[in-house]
């Protein structure tokens, strides 16, 4: 039996990707999707089909609680909709109510990079509201000690430095298998 077949047999909750912007989640999560013949959502699409408008400009109009409350609603309806993929916006695990919902209701896999591979995969910054200002490497510099804790609620931590997005998810998928055999 293949390690996806395995994974999808044992799996009793959706798989949520976690980490900051750049780390791979969307590509990640939709290659597993693929693999574990599952449905992928990405809640930052979901919130901006909702709202009619780009995440940047849910920032400008609404602010980031706002954006937050939507966040959550999306992410609560999609574990609703049964066992997914999911990849969430990088400060979605930071605000406590999220961060318990995806605890408690998917397993939960941190997609780690240094803030130098972000930067390179992220490429534009003008889609990224948190990156605006003079120096985005040093945001990301921040953002990622800022948000350490919140993410090592993970279940399963990949770092993908130097990783293609096939090796990445050939990486989550034998973590997700060795994590699934032991609980």
């Amino acid at each position: 039996m293949k390690a996806g077949d395995r994974i999808r047999e044992r799996l009793t909750r959706p798989i949520t990707l976690i980490g900051l912007m750049g780390s791979g989640k969307s590509l990640v999560g939709r290659q597993l999707a693929t693999t574990l013949d599952l449905p992928f959502t990405d809640s930052d699409q979901v919130v901006e089909a909702i709202a009619g408008i780009s995440i940047a400009d849910i920032f400008d109009l609404a602010g980031e609680a706002k954006f937050r409350e939507m966040e959550q609603r999306a992410i609560s309806e999609t574990m609703e909709s049964g066992i997914c993929v999911l990849s969430v916006g990088g400060g979605a695990v930071c605000h406590l109510d999220t961060a318990a919902l995806l605890k408690e209701r998917s397993i939960l896999v941190w997609l780690k990079a240094s803030p130098e591979t972000l930067l390179s995969r992220i490429g534009s910054t003008a889609s990224r509201p948190l990156l605006h200002g003079n120096d985005p490497l040093a945001a990301l510099k921040h953002l990622a000690e800022a948000r350490a804790d919140d993410y090592a609620i993970a279940d399963v931590v990949i770092t993908t430095d130097g990783m293609s997005g096939t090796t990445a998810t050939n990486a989550v998928l034998r973590a997700l298998d060795s994590h699934l055999a032991v609980t």
